[in-house]
């Protein structure tokens, strides 16, 4: 399936997406991962047990065009940085976190995973995407 136009992704959830021409279980890479990332905010349903969030919950991400990031973790704690995208992987630098935190989007049958790329774990599961920055991050 060939890209879709990018206000078409802003406005749908994710389990409606279909972005790329990834079978599920393939990470997205190259244009199709800078569609969804760049300029926008990504909602991530965070599982319990982790430092930003003991009880999960959503936590909106934004990686804006310059290179900037900006993330409000369930806990309510804001991670501040730089971000940037490899082909099949986008990478943070958070002022107040993790350096080098890199991540995949890996397709699924009902939308997107999020995925260290280091370790393969699951860091959750991709909620929606919303053009620009609503979360004002």
């Amino acid at each position: 399936m060939k890209h879709l136009p990018l206000i078409l992704l802003m406005s749908a959830c994710t389990t409606n997406l279909t972005v790329s021409d990834a079978s599920p279980g393939e990470p997205l890479a190259g244009e199709a991962l800078s569609e969804l990332l760049t300029g926008n905010t990504m909602y991530i349903s965070v599982p319990p047990g982790g430092p930003g969030g003991p009880d999960g919950g959503v936590a909106p991400f934004h990686f804006a065009e310059s290179g900037e990031a900006a993330a409000r973790l369930p806990a309510g704690m804001t991670l501040v940085g730089t971000w940037r995208l490899l082909d099949d992987r986008y990478c943070a630098d958070w002022d107040n976190g993790p350096k080098n935190s890199c991540s995949g989007l890996v397709e699924t049958t009902d939308g997107y995973t999020v995925v260290d790329v280091d370790t393969g774990e699951a860091r959750g599961d991709v909620v929606e995407f919303r053009s620009g920055n609503p979360e004002d991050l």
